[in-house]
């Protein structure tokens, strides 16, 4: 499969319909060995299936066989000679082989092979597919160039593809050309998905530097290693494995080289700065000439015009490193750490000295693990992974190796490597470490990965024994987050609480207060992250998880979503994948509550491809049920119900509570929008119900309003006084009645109950100090609904149309059409249409253009990021806004 690649494909299918249409024409495929120069000839091969087709590959043994190149290419066909004069079919017959006798005069040849070509298209349609020309016979490619040459009115294509630097064994420089260049990210990242190999993205994206986004080079790499261990080898060495194909397709100009030129192209591959004067500077160490890489400058292998050496290709670099022996390499560093350390640069001295080392050494270890975050740049938190444990294996005491594999595997979870710090836990355990050591590791392994009911209380009992009390507060946060998802919301609370008496900083325990305190108190949280930063310890610990676990829980999502925003581009440019995935599942709750529905489903929909990337599978379970959330208000009955299958398949078994009970919610919610409240109240009870495997008590308080309307509609008079009258089993404690979000919830049921108009006013009011968008449409509904039904339509309008635009403006589809027909009802015709720009989103504007200009939904992904599901979204929900059913009608708007 091709990858990427649609301009090339559009060229291609454009040759393919010219030669279709009689207009004949010839094309150069050029690019480097392992570009796609192959994939792409057979894939146009066999999207000619109207076509004869010919093909012949150039082959490096046969390059000096005469016409062996044309043999290859028409001795599948029968060939019309009775179409050629005398001379020219006998020159054939001879060039093939078929006849004794010389195949005569070059320019005959010639002539007869565009003549023979031009009579097979003039049976059917005729696509000529010649591959390595630069390996062809010359006299083949002659002739073929020759015919290329002089295509006219033919229903002929003809496509040559030549590898780049290499030049062809004929002059081709006047030939139509489709340069090659390597895949995009985009592309690189679908390749490397298709092959299994789930690699964190600033690991993905060094990979591309150093591959150029060959495609052959990218495959070679994913069945060479894991993603950690070329993160290791990118933190290390600065090059990428190679593998055979890709090796001897750059070795061979490689080992054209003087043996001088070919030591001189390792050491400046070993530095990996590409400083001109340390690789000049360390030739001598090496008993090279200063002259050493003038051969590598002249075949285009390396450029030293200025003070930045550069490789003329990334994979030149990995491939000269790769052929290299070990003692080779360690010379090489050598000499590169006497270099760095007579200029003053005592940080790459210690690199090269680590690298070449072959025995432990304590002291070079303790520095090797001191620069390891210079090495973020090469791969994010997985090359410093790598780094720290290249530093224990160097290390000569138990207790260095045992703390540096610590801070190894901690890393190792935040980059998203949970299986290689479950091996790097393997090797602390197989040797005495303290009890207080392994259950921290252990806990927060159980807490990225596994249940988060076990997770939080081994974390309690962690943080019990752990002697220093600042590693015991950021425990107990974590802790505090696993109790949450486990439905423990005491648990939760007592973990924050504990923070407080511990003897750590002032900022430390009021966060900690925060934190317990977080529903139901106001917080500035730029405030807090600034004076929590210095407080942050160097493994385990992350500030922002603690603002934003009190910006969650917390009355003010809009500046929660600043700090979430804000972390989440730091969190992307360190590669801390694995809590970049958290970040943005907090991101995509508070965009639901804020009303920013296009970010969240962005959020949740990067969160969960990250989570594939890392194996977070409690989180896969939480942003699927997220998105199951959206989709159920937006009416995407589909999508709701396949993210919520998937959600509580994961969920359930892992006693994942919260995304348990956000999933079954979310199909409450799409049966309400369906006008099916016995099913929603099952749902429900499953949600508010005390110790069900899909119960939680915050998020069964979420769930109240939509509980009160199922029974509302079912008239159950005895389930709604239920829960006004009962409070406290709602899961409505005093600590929480005053919250804004609360009051509103309570409220919106004790109207659904008493039907009084005077209630729903309160209920729209507090609604409004929510700043909650939906649940504020929610209400304005259901307001003007008994106003209506109360026999009060001029009234009811001002809510309906209030609730009509809310709900428009998210995307809320099947509850917009439920208000506008209550306000049709009301006596109000629809609400006026506005030009595009001011009824769209900024997004859904954009794709409504690329749209009307006739790009499908992937190409339209492409230029806006965005995947080709959300693209669909947006115009099912931009049509209704538009007032149009079909995409053709964008045409003529005024987009």
């Amino acid at each position: 499969m091709i990858h990427g690649r649609q301009a090339e494909r559009a060229a291609l299918t454009g040759l393919l319909q010219d030669a279709r249409e009689g207009r004949a024409r010839a094309l150069v495929l050029r690019g480097e060995a392992g570009i796609g120069k192959s994939t792409l000839l057979r894939d146009t091969g066999s999207a000619a299936a109207d076509f004869t087709v010919l093909r012949c590959a150039g082959v490096e043994t046969e390059v000096r066989q005469p016409f062996s190149g044309l043999h290859q290419l028409l001795h599948p066909v029968s060939l019309p000679l009775s179409a050629l004069s005398p001379a020219a079919a006998t020159a054939v017959r001879h060039a093939l082989s078929q006849e004794d006798g010389p195949p005569g005069s070059e320019l005959l040849v010639c002539t007869a092979v565009l003549d023979l070509l031009g009579a097979l298209a003039a049976a059917r349609p005729l696509l000529v597919l010649v591959d390595d020309l630069h390996w062809l016979d010359r006299s083949s490619a002659t002739a073929l160039v020759f015919a290329a040459r002089r295509l006219s009115t033919e229903n002929l294509a003809l496509l040559l593809a030549v590898r780049s630097p290499d030049e062809s064994t004929v002059d081709i420089a006047d030939l139509a050309e489709l340069p090659l260049s390597g895949l995009s990210a985009g592309a690189a990242a679908e390749l490397l998905a298709e092959l299994d190999w789930p690699a964190p993205e600033p690991v993905r994206a060094a990979v591309l530097g150093h591959t150029g986004g060959n495609p052959l080079a990218l495959v070679e790499l994913a069945a060479l290693g894991s993603p950690g261990e070329v993160a290791g080898e990118l933190a290390l060495h600065g090059t990428v494995p190679v593998g055979a194909r890709i090796r001897a397709a750059f070795q061979r100009r490689l080992h054209a080289l003087p043996e001088p030129s070919r030591s001189a192209l390792l050491l400046a591959a070993a530095e990996d700065s590409g400083h001109t004067a340390v690789v000049l500077g360390a030739l001598p160490r090496l008993g090279l000439p200063a002259d050493a890489l003038d051969a590598a400058c002249a075949a285009g292998l390396v450029d030293l015009t200025g003070p930045e050496l550069r490789f003329r290709h990334p994979l030149v670099r990995s491939v000269a490193y790769a052929q290299a022996t070990f003692p080779a390499r360690a010379a090489a560093h050598r000499a590169l750490a006497e270099q760095a350390a007579a200029r003053g640069d005592r940080q790459r001295a210690v690199w090269h000295r680590a690298v070449a080392a072959t025995e432990p050494d304590e002291e070079l270890a303790g520095e090797l693990e001191r620069i390891a975050e210079s090495v973020r740049g090469r791969g994010g938190e997985a090359a410093v992974t790598a780094v720290l444990r290249h530093a224990a294996r160097l290390s000569s005491t138990a207790e260095g190796r045992r703390d540096r594999l610590l801070a190894a595997a901690f890393v190792a979870l935040d980059s998203g490597q949970p299986e290689l710090a479950r091996e790097l836990t393997a090797e602390i355990m197989a040797e005495p470490a303290p009890v207080a050591v392994l259950a921290r590791l252990t806990a927060t392994v159980e807490a990225y990965s596994g249940d988060p009911d076990l997770a939080w209380r081994q974390l309690q009992r962690c943080a019990d024994l752990l002697k220093d009390p600042l590693e015991a507060a950021w425990t107990l946060v974590l802790a505090a987050n696993c109790a949450y998802h486990a439905d423990d919301v005491f648990a939760a609370h007592d973990a924050a609480a504990r923070i407080a008496g511990l003897d750590v900083p002032p900022a430390v325990r009021r966060a900690g207060e925060a934190l317990a305190q977080a529903p139901h108190a106001e917080c500035d949280l730029w405030g807090l992250l600034a004076e929590l930063a210095p407080a942050q310890p160097a493994v385990g610990g992350r500030a922002w998880m603690w603002v934003l676990a009190i910006g969650w829980l917390g009355p003010d999502p809009r500046q929660a979503l600043a700090v979430a925003e804000a972390a989440r581009t730091q969190l992307r440019a360190v590669g801390s994948a694995a809590s970049l995935v958290e970040l943005l599942f907090w991101q995509a709750d508070l965009a639901y509550r804020a009303g920013d529905w296009d970010a969240g489903v962005a959020a949740a929909e990067e969160g969960l491809r990250l989570t594939h990337e890392t194996g977070q599978r409690g989180q896969q379970a939480n942003l699927h049920a997220l998105l199951a959330r959206y989709a159920a208000a937006r009416g995407e009955a589909a999508a709701c119900r396949e993210h919520a299958e998937r959600a509580l398949a994961l969920a359930v078994p892992m006693r994942q509570r919260a995304a348990a009970a956000v999933a079954t919610h979310a199909l409450a919610l799409l049966a309400l929008a369906e006008g099916d409240p016995a099913t929603a109240l099952d749902r429900l009870i499953e949600v508010v119900a005390p110790d069900g495997p899909r119960a939680h008590r915050l998020i069964a308080l979420h769930a109240l309003p939509d509980l009160a309307e199922a029974a509302n509609r079912l008239d159950r008079a005895e389930l709604l006084n239920g829960l006004v009258g009962n409070r406290e089993s709602a899961g409505v404690g005093a600590e929480l009645r005053h919250v804004p979000w609360v009051r509103a919830t309570v409220q919106r049921v004790r109207a659904l109950a008493t039907g009084e108009v005077a209630d729903h006013e309160l209920a729209l009011t507090l609604a409004e100090s929510a700043d909650r968008p939906f649940e504020l449409a929610r209400a304005a509904l259901q307001l003007g609904a008994r106003l209506r039904r109360d026999g009060q339509p001029v009234r009811a309008r001002q809510p309906l149309s209030t609730a009509v635009d809310a709900f428009t403006r998210l995307g809320a589809r099947p509850w917009a059409e439920a208000a506008a027909a209550e306000l049709r009802a009301a006596g109000a015709g629809s609400p006026a249409r506005g030009a595009a720009g001011e009824v769209l989103s900024p997004q859904e504007l954009a794709v409504a253009r690329l749209a009307a200009r006739g790009l499908s939904n992937r190409e339209i992904g492409d230029r806006l990021f965005l995947s080709p599901r959300t693209v669909g979204s947006h115009l099912y929900r931009l049509f209704p806004k538009l007032g149009i059913i079909s995409r053709a009608q964008l045409r003529d708007l005024p987009l």
